[in-house]
């Protein structure tokens, strides 16, 4: 019989771990929102237009914060598109993941991943549903191309909505810059230049405002660094992304023993990315500096018939439970995680037209949510180990 050893230190307080690790995210691609949230007309929809079932569902992971509208999707969103008469908003037959999956040769999933956007679901409806879950807003604002004083004019329009729990106070600057991928991609240095640019005008309408840029791994050279030397003392956060297994999109996953263990160890290899950014941040200013991580994608990412439906099963929700471990790890330095996404596509709750089921994910979530205590102790776990490809 294998045996393992868990010592835990009651007096080696590491941190306290904040509530905004249980972040969630939102985006416009796939039937994250359209279809999943969002679906007015259906029976199962309130008078809003939010399916009860699915809000049912969000309710219980008690979500403390929620990011919008992106993801790449916001490095092209205009927030003026998305508000006013709902039949007098502009509607685009296609937009930044129905390009992308057409330009990987994809054209059999770029409708259902990067849908028609009709703008039926804007600021008004996302706020309302901050206020309608108990959660505060996450903006992701257009960096690709937008502007800062639209940025600026979309956190004060959110800020006069008095039924916003805690105002419009979390807002990120651009997604995944460093990317090639991403429509505003540029370097480190240059980026930098921008987001002080951004948060000028942003902290011009309200001060309050706490800044996140998005940084990134290693493998991508001295972005961060460059970003962090160009800006670092105006931003609050570093955010960064990770999916296991590291280059998504390429297979689906087997039904075997080395996608089994690669699976369970999955935790390993997305903390490092996080590992990056503390280092990066520790070389530039040292481990007292202010500056916070949040690590605000991470999942398991597979392949891209993942983006169209999804269902964790019980070594995902190892690999889930493994990670909030590894985060809980990098208190206080890592303050906000966000799972990307919320529903369907990648997402811990799925919907099949008229039915809805918790993903193993999901219920890790949700277990992790209502046990985990405010303190990070110390331990030492001695076990057998493994090897795996991660």
């Amino acid at each position: 019989m294998r045996r393992a050893k868990l010592r835990i230190w009651g007096d080696e307080v590491k941190g306290r771990i904040s509530p905004l690790i249980y972040g969630q995210f939102i985006e416009h691609m796939g039937r994250c929102i359209y279809g999943g949230i969002y679906e007015p007309g259906s029976a199962l929809a309130d008078e809003r237009g939010f399916r009860r079932d699915v809000l049912d569902a969000m309710r219980a992971l008690r979500i403390p914060i929620l990011r919008y509208p992106g993801g790449c999707f916001s490095d092209e969103y205009h927030w003026r598109d998305g508000v006013g008469p709902r039949d007098q908003r502009p509607r685009y037959g296609e937009q930044f993941w129905t390009r992308q999956l057409n330009a990987l040769n994809r054209e059999d999933l770029a409708g259902p991943i990067g849908p028609p956007e009709s703008n039926a679901f804007g600021t008004d409806e996302y706020l309302t549903l901050c206020a309608e879950l108990g959660c505060q807003p996450y903006l992701n604002v257009n960096h690709g191309t937008g502007t800062p004083e639209e940025a600026a004019e979309w956190v004060a329009y959110c800020n006069r909505r008095s039924e916003s729990p805690g105002e419009a106070k979390v807002v990120g600057v651009g997604n995944e810059v460093f990317g090639f991928w991403e429509t505003g991609h540029c370097t480190g240095t240059e980026y930098g230049r921008h987001f002080l640019q951004f948060a000028e005008r942003i902290r011009e309408v309200d001060q309050g405002v706490k800044l996140l840029a998005t940084g990134a791994p290693s493998a991508y050279g001295s972005f961060t660094s460059d970003l962090l030397r160009t800006a670092g003392p105006t931003m609050d956060y570093v955010s960064v992304h990770a999916f296991h297994p590291p280059v998504p999109g390429m297979r689906p996953l087997r039904d075997d023993e080395a996608d089994y263990w690669s699976v369970v160890a999955g935790p390993y290899a997305l903390i490092r990315s996080v590992d990056d950014v503390i280092a990066d941040i520790d070389r530039e200013f040292g481990p007292d500096s202010p500056v916070r991580v949040s690590f605000d994608e991470w999942n398991l990412w597979c392949a891209w018939e993942d983006c169209v439906a999804t269902n964790y099963d019980l070594r995902a929700g190892l690999m889930f439970a493994g990670t909030f471990h590894r985060i809980h790890e990098r208190v206080p330095r890592l303050e906000i995680a966000m799972i990307a996404q919320l529903v369907n596509m990648l997402g811990l709750i799925q919907t099949d037209g008229d039915r809805l089921f918790e993903t193993a994910g999901c219920l890790v979530n949700r277990l992790y949510v209502e046990e985990t205590l405010p303190l990070a102790l110390g331990c030492e776990v001695d076990c057998e180990t493994f090897d795996a490809p991660v």
